[in-house]
């Protein structure tokens, strides 16, 4: 990430605050909370805004766009500092984003009297993080009433002569006064409607049909050839916000195993096998999901896999994961074992953790047992949790038979 200049961020801030107590372009912002992979939280790319001049919600033309446009162009007319070509470049070159976590989730639009105006820059979470390594982060900020035309000029004079107070704020604070946050966070909302039409289920890998049920008491050594057998994960969350504040929180997950083919070393199947790749969960949100791993770990846990292996982590910059994975296959003719080692890489990325599953034992009902690291039962399946300092993540797994 390059650095942004925090002078420029606050005059745009500024500005945008200045034209935020317009209803139609405060309706454009809480608009974006209702885009597909928002789940309610508003943010969104305003390079892609001022590249687009669209409003993707109402489908006409951006009144972001329009009014910055309007009022930026009066004022440079009026030999003010403002430049609203200047701050266009700017945000586009920056790929400026906006992040507001709890503001259409915990305020309605209509009863809105006030909003703070905030801005993020990476040397204040560097800073944060130097003298507290489990900072979670807070922002500088100033408040408006909405009920008050105030112009870019007075807030920047407020700002000056600190009659308009700065103050710091976080998630305690958003959580009880609409907050919104301007930055350059990479959060890689530019992209995000290219990546939900690209991300795709396959209708075999939810097609659970004849599903034996565990309780039936087929066990390990019942299964037949022809049966098969997968592997879910039907609920998960997270307990904690993995990045400061007022980042998202991205979930990988990666399963390795060993898959026997006749005549081959067994491999590992850990590289087409990403099967959460930085996945979002909202700021705050800590909720019991059911379909966030919408994929099966394993689609076929044949007999040849002993063994899986789990590896979950978390976006965070300038962390680079590094995990050894490895995998027991057995030939199911010759019942010899093969060890497979490999290394898995990803940058920008911090783990939670890693364990090992075995086929049997999970067919047999281990998955409904608790014991380490598992730390309670829910709908009938044991809780796993990973944790690092950054936070917590916990989940229930299930093998899931079909007699075809």
């Amino acid at each position: 990430m390059k650095s942004i200049d925090e002078g420029h961020l606050i005059e745009l801030s500024a500005f945008f605050a200045s034209i935020l107590n317009k209803p139609e372009v405060l309706n454009e912002f809480y608009g974006y909370s209702k885009l597909e992979g928002n789940e309610g939280e508003l943010e969104f790319s305003l390079r892609k805004v001022f590249e687009t001049e669209f409003d993707q919600i109402a489908r006409k033309s951006s009144a972001i766009v329009s009014h910055f446009k309007e009022h930026g162009g009066n004022l440079r007319t009026q030999s003010a500092s403002f430049d609203p070509d200047f701050f266009i470049k700017f945000m586009k070159e920056n790929d400026l984003e906006v992040l507001a976590p709890y503001l259409a989730r915990n305020f309605l639009l209509e009863e809105l009297d006030e909003l703070t105006i905030s801005w993020w820059t990476e040397e204040m979470e560097e800073e944060g993080l130097k003298k507290n390594p489990n900072w979670k982060g807070e922002t500088p900020a100033f408040k408006i009433r909405l009920s008050e035309d105030l112009s870019f000029e007075s807030i920047m004079k407020g700002l000056k002569d600190k009659s308009l107070e700065v103050f710091m704020v976080s998630d305690e604070y958003a959580m009880k006064n609409p907050t919104i946050v301007f930055g350059a966070f990479e959060e890689g909302l530019y992209d995000r409607e290219l990546q939900l039409k690209e991300t795709g289920i396959s209708e075999a890998n939810l097609s659970y049909i004849n599903v034996v049920p565990v309780l039936n008491g087929i066990r390990c050594d019942q299964v037949l050839s022809t049966d098969l057998v997968r592997y879910v994960i039907p609920e998960l969350r997270v307990l904690d916000n993995t990045q400061g504040w007022p980042k998202g929180n991205y979930i990988s997950l990666w399963v390795a195993y060993g898959a026997w083919q006749a005549g081959n070393t067994p491999t590992l199947g850990f590289n087409v096998n990403n099967i959460l790749n930085e996945e979002k969960i909202n700021r705050g949100d800590f909720k019991w999901k059911t379909d966030f791993v919408k994929n099966p770990l394993i689609v076929h846990w044949h007999e040849s896999n002993v063994s899986i292996q789990l590896i979950f982590a978390h976006r965070r910059r300038k962390h680079k994961l590094s995990q050894q994975v490895t995998s027991v296959s057995t030939n199911p003719t010759t019942g010899i074992s093969t060890e497979s080692k490999q290394t898995l890489t990803a940058t920008d990325t911090r783990l939670f953790n890693s364990n090992h599953w075995f086929r049997c034992q999970e067919i047999n009902g281990a998955h409904r047992i608790q014991s380490i690291p598992s730390l309670d039962i829910r709908n009938g399946n044991a809780i796993y949790q990973f944790s690092n300092s950054d936070g917590r993540i916990q989940w229930t797994m299930e093998p899931r038979l079909s007699r075809l």
